[in-house]
């Protein structure tokens, strides 16, 4: 599959459903599922650093402006020429470790395994118990 690196705590934010687009500096032809990896730095209290963490959909891509800010969770406009890369039916996975690199890079679709689809079919006890195994342990919990 493919996938990017994207720092914390942004990764950790789509992980969370907070944030729907990417802002990047390049575009790509591609669309569809890509694997979302956390970097390993800098490591940013209470998120996963250096982890793969879900699948989104990449839909589309167009240039980024300010009604996209919130989406990204950003504050101000990037400066120079950006993307707003639009991520959808974001799937958690069980974490593992992967070595980021720049652009997409290819991850070995048999470590992939989702542990929650998004369609809502978990009880908040399932979810709780998903969180507590898979996600918990690895948040990094320093200062």
């Amino acid at each position: 599959m493919k996938a990017i690196s994207i720092r914390n705590p942004y990764a950790h934010f789509i992980l969370c459903g907070e944030k729907d687009i990417e802002c990047r500096t390049w575009q790509t032809d591609f669309r569809g599922d890509i694997l979302i990896c956390s970097s390993a730095n800098p490591k940013v209290k209470n998120t996963i650093c250096g982890h793969a963490l879900c699948i989104a959909r990449l839909d589309s891509i167009e240039p980024f402006k300010k009604e996209h800010l919130d989406g990204a969770c950003i504050g101000e406009m990037p400066d120079g020429k950006c993307y707003a890369w639009h991520l959808t039916d974001v799937r958690v996975i069980k974490p593992f470790p992967v070595k980021g690199k720049l652009n997409f890079f290819n991850v070995d679709d048999s470590l992939i395994e989702v542990i929650d689809d998004g369609n809502d079919g978990l009880t908040e006890e399932e979810a709780a118990a998903l969180y507590e195994t898979y996600i918990e342990p690895l948040l990094y919990k320093g200062r």
